[in-house]
């Protein structure tokens, strides 16, 4: 693995907030390495070495805008057929050029020969193309994160104290009047859905109107005497048929609406358990140099003391007076399970995936303050050890040790320590 590249895709999943991959490619002149496709994440392509044709298509439709997976490969005939008018962008990448490719977005490419109008630089060979991908937004979309909360929400509705109404049996012989079999109103309802008629079979379309003519007659009051017994039993009971569906669908709005408001209200739950998720996902941080020399990693490397440390000694022990922040922003997360406050972090993640699992440290409830003092100040800032939010500065200052045993916390001191505290 580079470290180099490890370093970019690390600053690059602190700006984005989400997993970064890469993977790179390296082709021969005139070959072409994938079939026109599009994926499931969005990509940067930077092109490295050699030139490489890159033609791009919008999606085709609006299904296949922003998929949650990647496509099959299409064939050029159909890719033609389908675009019509061609590619939206043909453009040759050379050394130094990035192109961004969106979810969705079919793409092909090939290994081209240097441009006419574009200068030979030397030592560098045109016999082949290298470029690297990189990639991001996989499996981080809305619906990810609701699939993520509502069977969540739908357990703690499900199991509330307050209210019984999920667990409630569902009507008697529901079946013989709800279901697409039954469904005979031709209103399909705002968003086109399977609420109304708009999408029945050809058939269950043509009772539909049979039915819809009846009413029509049956509501006319010159013509009900022209109605025979069996027709108006017919219409009353389809009148029935319609009352019920109709009290069905509330019955269930309600529950689908008290499932929601649990949604709601979980909210930062869900955050914290894809936060969790990301975490484990993630590459560990690439610290800078100086990130590193204001972390216990600076104890055992000459090469990155900082004149800021004016005690080494007191480097190794937190003191009322330290001044704190975390090493770098959203490399650790505070969540709440079981009463105890659990801190994740990615500082000892493997450069292979999942190589390494995650290595909780558990705190005492009344430590969460403090460590969300501590987890939220990030550079330029600092937060003294006396003045996080604690019973007592004992306390306070075996929680900062802590985080920087664990090598997560920059720590510095701007004056001499304060031993008029005692810890350990």
């Amino acid at each position: 693995h580079s470290d180099n590249i490890h370093a970019m895709l690390s600053l690059l999943e602190s700006e984005f907030g989400c997993m970064v991959g890469s993977n790179a490619y390296l082709t021969p002149l005139h070959s072409q390495g994938f079939a026109p496709h599009y994926d499931d994440v969005d990509v940067f392509i930077l092109q490295l070495e050699g030139y490489k044709r890159w033609r791009v298509y919008a999606p085709l439709n609006k299904r296949e805008t922003l998929p949650r997976e990647s496509s099959r490969d299409y064939t050029e005939k159909e890719v033609e057929e389908e675009m019509g008018e061609g590619a939206l962008m043909d453009v040759v990448l050379g050394p130094g050029d990035v192109l961004y490719l969106p979810r969705g977005w079919i793409h092909q490419a090939e290994t081209v020969g240097r441009p006419k109008d574009v200068p030979k630089l030397p030592g560098i060979k045109d016999d082949h193309s290298l470029h690297l991908t990189v990639s991001a937004m996989q499996n981080w979309c809305w619906a990810d994160f609701l699939e993520m909360l509502m069977p969540e929400a739908l357990e703690n509705a499900a199991s509330s104290d307050k209210s019984i109404s999920l667990r409630e049996g569902l009507p008697r012989n529901f079946l013989s009047y709800m279901g697409t079999m039954h469904q005979l109103d031709d209103d399909a309802g705002e968003d086109g859905g399977n609420g109304g008629g708009g999408n029945l079979p050809e058939g269950l379309k043509q009772v539909a109107e049979a039915h819809k003519k009846s009413s029509m007659k049956e509501g006319s009051e010159h013509d009900d005497e022209e109605l025979d017994e069996e027709a108006m039993m017919e219409a009353q009971t389809r009148q029935q048929t319609l009352e019920r569906q109709k009290e069905f669908k509330e019955e269930a709005k309600k529950r689908i609406m008290r499932v929601c408001k649990q949604a709601m209200s979980m909210l930062d739950d869900a955050c914290d358990q894809i936060g969790k998720r990301f975490l484990s996902d993630r590459l560990p941080p690439a610290l800078l140099h100086p990130e590193k020399s204001l972390t216990k990693e600076a104890l055992t490397d000459t090469t990155t003391a900082t004149p800021h440390q004016f005690h080494h000694d007191a480097s190794k022990k937190i003191w009322p007076n330290t001044l704190c922040r975390l090493v770098r922003p959203n490399i650790a997360r505070l969540v709440v399970e079981d009463g105890k406050a659990i801190l994740y972090h990615c500082l000892d993640n493997s450069r292979v995936y999942h190589g390494t699992p995650l290595s909780p440290m558990e705190f005492e409830v009344d430590d969460a303050p403090a460590l969300e003092q501590l987890l939220t100040t990030v550079e330029p800032h600092w937060i003294m050890v006396k003045d996080l939010i604690h019973g007592d500065v004992e306390d306070k200052m075996e929680i900062a040790q802590a985080l920087f045993d664990e090598g997560i916390l920059a720590t510095m001191l701007m004056e001499n320590p304060d031993r008029s505290v005692q810890t350990g």
